[in-house]
């Protein structure tokens, strides 16, 4: 293989490369996060809806309390209970897939600045 060939060779292998990678910021690669924009009805409520009462495990007819409204979630959010199980020690959701870690930080978030209705 004479040098140009094999360059050039390089040259495809190293794009091959680099195409192939693929950045993924929601499990954890540095994905900063605006507070400011994180409220209960357009970031909470819509990841509540999608993780907890959709698998029955947090709906309106469960014992395990009612994470439809903000009435129903306030209570574990302001007493450290929720953020306990969902950021501490990350055992919820039980059901389906776990949060991304972009959405933990929204909780986060939002728990930090007083898990406001808003």
């Amino acid at each position: 293989m004479n040098k140009s060939k094999f360059l050039f060779f390089l040259f495809i292998a190293g794009l091959v490369a680099i195409a192939s990678c693929k950045k993924d910021d929601d499990n954890g690669g540095g994905n900063a996060i605006d507070c400011d924009t994180v409220k209960f009805s357009t970031t909470i409520a819509p990841i509540l809806q999608n993780s907890c009462t959709t698998s029955g495990c947090h709906d309106v007819a469960s014992v395990n309390g009612d994470y439809t409204s903000y009435a129903g979630i306030e209570m574990r959010a302001k007493d450290g209970t929720l953020e306990t199980e969902v950021i501490t020690e990350m055992t919820m959701p039980k059901a389906g897939d776990p949060l991304t870690q972009t959405q933990l930080d929204q909780f986060q978030c939002w728990i930090d600045a007083g898990a406001l209705d808003n």
